[in-house]
């Protein structure tokens, strides 16, 4: 998904993320040290659990993708032929 596509998001767009990711990790940091410098803790703090939610979210997307690949990968080990289940 480009920065100007307002799609879906979808698990396929985590097989090139990890470049985005460290992307948003840094920005969220400096944002946060920012409003850390400036006095502004409780905006720090929603910054953090901004992070927080897209940790969940992003783990919770590998899992859902990794999970999705295995039943694929056992679908098709239960279609050898000769093989007995």
């Amino acid at each position: 998904m480009s920065q100007t596509d307002t799609g879906v998001f979808s698990l396929e767009d985590l097989d090139n993320s990890e470049q985005t990711i460290h992307n948003v990790i840094a920005a969220l940091d400096y944002i946060k040290s920012i409003a850390e410098a400036e006095g502004e803790t409780e905006v720090a703090e929603l910054i953090g659990a901004t992070f927080t939610i897209c940790l969940n979210t992003y783990s919770l997307a590998k899992r859902m993708q990794l999970r999705e690949q295995i039943e694929h990968d056992m679908g098709l080990k239960a279609h050898i032929p000769g093989r007995r289940n």
